[in-house]
C-alpha cells in the first residue's frame, strides 16, 4: 500500500454507498440501482443522486445508504485527484453478486465492498462473505471506486484493522424527487 504523502490535503467529505429505487418508462416493477457519492452528509448527496438516476424522476427514492469509513483493515480517505500518484496497490471494489433460491421467481442479490489488488481477488472475497445458501451464485456487476466528483478515494492502513461491514446506516423509503 502506498503511504499517504504529508502534502495531501484530505477533503472533509464522506463516501456513501446508496441504493436508489424508482420507476423506468415501460417497466412493470420498481427498478433499483446502486450509486457511490461524496458529500458532507447524505442530504448533500441528493442532487448528485438525482442527476445519476436513469429512470423517471418522479418517485425516485433512497432505499438504503451506508457511509463507508473502514473496509478490510483500511481507512477510506478522500483527497483532491491532482494530489495522487495513481499507484495504489489496493483498490476499493464494489461487487454485486446474484444467486437463486429454489422455488422463487426473482434473482437474489448481495452487495459487498472489498479491498483487493484485482477484480479476481475482490470477487473471491465477496463470494466468501455471502453466507446464504444459494444456487448458481455469480458476479453480476463490479466497479473499482477510485475517482469521484474530482476527488480520489484512497486507502490508509488502519492500525485497528476495522471493517464496517455492509449493514446499512439507514433503510426505508425516502422520496427525493
Amino acid at each position: 500500500m502506498a503511504a499517504m504523502s504529508a502534502k495531501r490535503s484530505i477533503a472533509q467529505m464522506n463516501l456513501y454507498l446508496v441504493v436508489l429505487g424508482g420507476r423506468m418508462r415501460g417497466g412493470n416493477v420498481e427498478m433499483h440501482d446502486v450509486r457511490w457519492v461524496l458529500g458532507d452528509t447524505i442530504e448533500t448527496t441528493v442532487p448528485q443522486l438525482k442527476s445519476e438516476w436513469i429512470g423517471n424522476a418522479q418517485g425516485l427514492h433512497i432505499d438504503s445508504y451506508k457511509q463507508l469509513r473502514f473496509v478490510d483493515g483500511y481507512r477510506i480517505t478522500i483527497v483532491n485527484t491532482n494530489e495522487t500518484d495513481g499507484n495504489e496497490d489496493n483498490k476499493i471494489w464494489f461487487i454485486n453478486l446474484g444467486g437463486y433460491i429454489s422455488g422463487e421467481m426473482l434473482e437474489q442479490h448481495h452487495l459487498e465492498i472489498v479491498v483487493a489488488p484485482s477484480l479476481k481477488i475482490a470477487k473471491r472475497r465477496a463470494l466468501q462473505r455471502w453466507s446464504k445458501p444459494m444456487d448458481q451464485i455469480h458476479k453480476d456487476d463490479h466497479a473499482a471506486i477510485t475517482n469521484l466528483q474530482g476527488y480520489s478515494v484512497l486507502l490508509e492502513s488502519d492500525p485497528q484493522g476495522r471493517h464496517d461491514g455492509m449493514k446499512p446506516d439507514w433503510s426505508g423509503y425516502w422520496v427525493i424527487s
